[in-house]
């Protein structure tokens, strides 16, 4: 280390470095399909979102010069195409599975034939934090640079859990997903529930007070 040579060791860290970097997006799609699959929703069309919303997120970052700006364009983006899922699934006999992979096919043409023009450019990124600091080798610290969005989603992960378990939000999501027939014997619309659980929007407030706390639990059971 003194003399700045890498040894066997950093080798795994720099795998384990760049996973947590690489995985960052998909930590967020995870978290985005876990509400949609609570409301009874499967989309299959992740990767095409995934892919239409770094599009959008680069594109925007780099005409406007503000990453955040493109964080928030990606989030957008992936609000929409779920909306448009959980619209065209709210049809009579159409399959969620099948209009999964042709949003899929759809978000990852579209953003291919508009990021064309983005090929050269380089957008601003993010701040990163420097978790090899400890370390004088550069390889090493340039691998445990871990994007601050891996932290956010990480964070955001046991919220949700929690969530799920004890909010009015989180349990008539689980309502409709499990039992559509309760959820509409309380008097909700599982297609407005599911639609919003595309976005992980939360109730409104007269939504939130015509759920009781103490009649969800039981109907989970």
């Amino acid at each position: 280390m003194a003399d700045g040579t890498i040894g066997l060791w950093t080798v795994p860290l720099a795998v384990f470095g760049g996973a947590i970097r690489v995985s960052t997006p998909f930590l967020f799609v995870s978290l985005g399909e876990c509400i949609t699959e609570r409301s009874g929703r499967i989309n299959l069309g992740l990767e095409g979102t995934l892919v239409m919303g770094a599009m959008s997120a680069y594109g925007i970052s780099y005409l406007s010069g503000s990453p955040w700006l493109g964080v928030l364009a990606a989030g957008v983006t992936g609000a929409l195409l779920g909306a448009l899922h959980a619209g065209i699934c709210s049809l009579p006999r159409v399959n969620d599975v099948a209009v999964g992979i042709a949003l899929m096919l759809f978000g990852t043409g579209l953003a291919f034939y508009l990021g064309k023009p983005l090929i050269e450019p380089t957008a601003p990124r993010l701040p990163a934090i420097d978790f090899g600091w400890w370390s004088e080798v550069a390889q090493v610290r340039a691998a445990l640079r871990i994007n601050v969005l891996f932290l956010i989603g990480v964070a955001m992960a046991p919220i949700l859990f929690w969530a799920f378990r004890t909010t009015r939000w989180g349990l008539l999501i689980r309502t409709a997903g499990e039992s559509s027939d309760a959820a509409r014997a309380m008097g909700y619309s599982v297609l407005w529930i599911r639609l919003r659980g595309h976005h992980g929007r939360r109730l409104s407030r007269r939504d939130r007070r015509l759920v009781p706390v103490t009649v969800l639990p039981r109907q989970l059971e």
